[in-house]
């Protein structure tokens, strides 16, 4: 039987020195900048450490940060090598043959792994993974002379804070004690240690006893060696109890043990934060080359919550199949919580935030409210899948071909993991550490590990048919400035930091809004550069335009410069928008709603023992709000594009009111986000017509601000909502010192939470809701055909998204799929149910040639101001147009447009307008059609002429030509206003349309 002595005497250690190598000696973490590592050569030779570096791992990041090389650096046998802080004491620097750091490697608090890193690979490591305070104000003095890439902390002796009595000295040479008896352990099972409840039977959790009196002996098989600091086993058999966990985690070196080795561990229970551990002291191996079939996760009926089921597997290798019904919660990508990229699941479903379909509570007498009852159950369900060593940039370490490209993909890939996929082929050891379940993967993932049950990506949004598509994007911080764009008033970049990023994020996002086909399409997040032609809003609409033809090609809605801030959409470096197809509506007008601004008193109050201070200076992005009328109706839709204060940055009532904690679970600012739904709602209730409010709100759906902005339903009949004290539009006062009750809810339609009950639109963590919204006004209701989330980005992984920071090698994608971190809202409206459908009939043949008469020309000429004007199509022409360009011939029921907008040749408009006509039989035996155009004001306009078949799609579409309207009293007598009938007619020559006639006035 070979045995493997873990934690023996001094002099037992001593004994092998002759089979050493060179190790890390001593950590010193003394207070402030006393700190210093000795490195030793504990063998017979002198060694050069070519090859070798002194690694930190800040906060035990599972990253190897600051590397310091020691090439050259030659130790004796027995000698030592010391480096220290350069602003240690003159105590420490002074230790004899000791070396100041310049790679900032000794500035290692008692959080911070130090590795020696020979070429390239862990050879010795002190100290644990993961920011735990292993060696917090002590000195380490290494005891068993091995290397181990995995921290023992056996190996170890504590001493004091500031201790450096052997710091520059090894104990080499010294005679070597006489080795201590092993503890003999009492023969006990591993079901018998873990017991049937949260903690072992041996321990007293509740009265602070977190470690046996007694040691114990048990046996059990190696199912993983990979985990920091220990391996696991599992019994053999197990007792037929299912309450009983058969696997148990053993702290304690892995040296000479492999997976499969039968091994008889003595040695002490511990509850380590609720995990429970085996810690070793003596490891015998007692077979090699057995096995253990991972068990199927799966729940009892007695089992009072998910939770209990995980802590009845703690310590074993499990396997998440599909009956165990593990759904992905959070995509792979980067855990604030953990600080490392890794996923995380849930049990039956996919977690939602508590405030998404619950009234916000903090908790308050006996019985939970029901957010509270849902914060639970998340936690109870939540397990995190991780790796045993931190994921590489873009790299999921257990699924090899994530991301790789698929040659029938087109330019994206089949391998990816979203949120709702089921778990199908995952196995792993189950652990408890940092308040989650977590679950280390043993086996290696491929796509058909995740089952996807209609979770999985779509091309495009499959939504029902209406006569328009209205819908939002967060463009996730569309900048142009660093790359010749304009420049940002406030000189800020929140964007790509490299031309290749940018063109990246503008590909996803063009080929993501083409999908979408909006009509009218909201943004959040473009950069507030202006209007200008190198504008991000001008580029971002020049790039998808590109891909349309002229019927479908987007035009941007620019507000008044009275209504600007010069120039510019407020004061934020980042602002909403608005771009609409000008062949589906009019713009007859864009207003700037101005947001609330918060002015209160500066507070100070201590977070965490440091004070904080919140200026009380706040400030809200101003809405953008156009309203259109809808081509071929007499409808008016306004569409108000929102984003409200985020929920990371704190107001005044976050520290005056709830000590900068959270406890209704709304993020920041809920007051002042309040506020600004209450200035929305009132401000909008003054506009005639149907409304839509759109954006990203900052608030999950049954939170305070989308309270007042649609009903109370779901809240108690005294539930209060509080708006932000001292709120300014512009130098009125909207709310005074005590801010404000506000009563109203002004009763907009959650328009796809009502047809989508479980629908999301963001995830944050490992719980989703709603952040972006369509509201409608109840004078819409009968109106909406469809709606939905389209779950390109949320779902997915943030790795795909366009910063190639952090992602490593991981190909990026010129596919929609994780183009921003919201989803687009979509929503289809229908105007015309109540109208007769055109009946299909043979459309007459043109005649071969027509005459025009002169008071009806090509484009308008001598236009004053106020006047209605009238202008002709010429069909004859627009057809032989359409049939050589390959178009389908022109028939009845086509839909000829003529759109006007103001201004040259610019994206960018104030105001526009459509006249339609479904053409008729008349219409084609006349060969043209007669269009009265509205009276139009004083200025310079474009007009571009169309014809679509019923559905949208283009036949044909005239080259934009300019004219201007004039005052009356100087008009040109002679009609030849800018690009007038004759800049048209030498146009028409050049495409060799030079046959036309015209009637000769009588």
């Amino acid at each position: 039987m070979k045995k493997n002595f873990l934690a023996l005497s001094i002099g037992a250690a001593l004994s092998l020195s002759a089979q050493a190598d060179i190790i890390i000696s001593e950590y010193v973490e003394g207070g402030s900048y006393n700190k210093a590592i000795e490195i030793a050569n504990t063998g017979e030779q002198s060694v050069t450490l070519d090859g070798y570096a002194l690694a930190k791992s800040h906060n035990g990041n599972g990253e190897w940060g600051a590397t310091m090389p020691l090439d050259g650096i030659t130790l004796e046998a027995d000698g030592v090598y010391v480096v220290v802080n350069g602003r240690a004491s003159d105590t420490i620097k002074a230790i004899p043959g000791a070396v100041i750091d310049t790679h900032s490697v000794v500035g290692h608090n008692g959080d911070d792994p130090i590795a020696l890193i020979k070429d390239g690979v862990v050879h010795d490591i002190v100290g644990e993974m993961g920011d735990v305070d292993f060696a917090k104000d002590k000195t380490l003095i290494r005891r068993v002379y091995t290397p181990s890439a995995l921290y023992d902390k056996t190996q170890w002796q504590e001493f004091t804070k500031d201790n450096i009595e052997n710091l520059g000295q090894l104990d080499a040479g010294q005679e070597p004690a006489e080795p201590t008896e092993p503890v003999i352990g009492e023969p006990t099972t591993i079901m018998a240690l873990q017991g049937e409840s949260w903690a072992s039977p041996e321990t007293d959790v509740a009265n602070g006893k977190y470690i046996s009196d007694n040691t114990f002996v048990v046996e059990g098989i190696i199912t993983t060696l990979d985990y920091s600091g220990g391996f696991f086993i599992q019994d053999e058999t197990g007792d037929g109890n299912n309450l009983t966990s058969d696997g148990i985690f053993v702290l304690g070196s892995t040296a000479g043990l492999s997976v499969g080795d039968k091994v008889a561990v003595t040695g002490k229970i511990k509850e380590d934060f609720g995990w429970t551990k085996l810690e070793s002291t003596l490891v015998s191996t007692i077979s090699a080359g057995n096995s253990i079939e991972a068990t199927p996760l799966r729940t009892l009926e007695s089992d009072e919550d998910f939770d209990f089921t995980l802590e009845r597997h703690e310590g074993m290798l499990v396997a998440f199949d599909k009956a165990a019904d593990m759904h992905i919660t959070r995509s792979f990508g980067y855990s604030y919580s953990d600080r490392r990229n890794n996923l995380t699941v849930s049990h039956e479903r996919v977690n939602q935030h508590p405030n998404q379909s619950n009234a916000p509570s903090a908790h308050e007498g006996a019985i939970d409210s029901a957010a509270e009852i849902q914060t639970d159950s998340n936690e109870d369900k939540r397990v995190v899948v991780e790796s045993f060593t931190k994921a590489p940039n873009g790299v999921v370490p257990w699924y090899p071909d994530f991301g790789k490209a698929s040659i029938d993909q087109n330019g994206s890939s089949d391998d990816y993991l979203r949120i709702g996929d089921v778990i199908d082929g995952l196995e792993g050891v189950l652990t408890y550490s940092y308040n989650d379940y977590r679950f280390y993967v043993t086996n290696e993932a491929s796509k058909e590990s995740f089952a996807r049950e209609a979770t999985d990506r779509s091309a495009t949004p499959v939504l029902k048919e209406g006569d328009l598509r209205v819908a939002t994007f967060n463009v996730l911080n569309y900048f142009n400035s660093p790359f010749d764009g304009e420049a940002n008033p406030t000189g800020q970049n929140r964007g790509a930091e490299t031309a290749d990023d940018f063109e990246k994020q503008a590909t996803k996002i063009v080929q993501a809004m083409l999908a979408i086909d909006a009509d009218i399409l909201g943004l959040m997040e473009i950069e507030n550069n202006g209007f200008g032609e190198s504008s991000a809003v001008v580029d971002l609409v020049n790039r998808l335009n590109e891909n349309l033809e002229i019927a479908d090609q987007y035009s941007i809605t620019q507000p008044p410069a009275e209504a600007l801030t010069e120039g510019f959409i407020g004061t934020d470096a980042i602002t909403t928008m608005v771009i609409f197809k000008a062949a589906k509506v009019s713009l007859d007008g864009v207003r700037i709603i101005n947001m609330p601004e918060q002015h209160a008193p500066e507070i100070t109050i201590e977070i965490g023992g440091k004070e904080k201070t919140e200026s009380g200076d706040n400030y809200m992005r101003h809405a953008v709000t156009p309203t259109f009328s809808i081509a071929g109706t007499d409808e008016k839709l306004t569409v108000s594009v929102n984003h409200f204060k985020s929920k990371g940055s704190a107001c005044w009532e976050d520290y005056a009111l709830q000590a900068g904690g959270d406890p209704d679970k709304q993020g920041q600012c809920e007051n002042f986000r309040v506020s600004a739904a209450y200035q929305l709602g009132k401000v909008m209730a003054t506009i005639e017509g149907h409304k839509l409010i759109m954006g990203d709100l900052n608030s999950y759906a049954n939170e305070d601000p989308m309270m007042v902005l649609t009903n109370r339903d779901n809240a108690a009949d005294d539930y209060i909502l509080k708006a932000a004290r001292d709120t300014f539009i512009g130098d009125l006062a909207l709310h005074g010192e005590e801010g404000a009750v506000i009563s109203e809810s002004y009763g907009y339609l959650n328009v796809i939470k009502e047809m989508h009950p479980q629908s999301h639109s963001y995830s944050y963590n490992d719980e989703v809701g709603t952040l972006d919204y369509i509201l409608a006004s109840a004078s819409l209701k009968a109106n909406i055909v469809d709606s939905m989330d389209w779950n390109i980005n949320s779902s997915e992984s943030t790795l795909f998204e366009y910063p190639s920071k952090y992602t490593g090698d991981l190909p990026k994608y010129d596919d929609a799929y994780s183009s921003s971190d919201h989803d687009p809202a979509i929503v289809i409206l229908n105007f015309n149910d109540k109208q007769s459908p055109v009946i299909p009939v043979v459309t007459p043949e043109f005649p071969t040639q027509i005459e025009l008469p002169v008071e009806l020309p090509e484009i308008p000429t001598a236009v004053t101001s106020g006047a209605v004007f009238k202008v002709a199509f010429n069909l004859l022409e627009a057809n032989k147009s359409a049939q050589a360009s390959g178009k389908a011939t022109l028939v009845v029921g086509d839909i000829a447009s003529i759109i006007i907008r103001d201004g040259i040749q610019q994206r960018s408009v104030k105001k526009s307008m459509n006249v339609q006509k479904t053409l008729t039989p008349s219409d084609f035996s006349a060969g043209y059609v007669e269009f009265e155009i509205p009276a139009l004001a004083e200025g310079d306009y474009t007009m571009t002429k169309i014809i679509t078949d019923a559905q949208g799609s283009q036949k044909f579409a005239s080259p934009n030509v300019t004219f201007s309207v004039k005052e009356k009293s100087t008009t040109d007598a002679t009609g030849n206003t800018s690009g007038g009938s004759a800049g048209m007619l030498s146009l028409f020559a050049m495409l060799g349309f030079g046959f036309l006639r015209r009637k000769k006035g009588k």
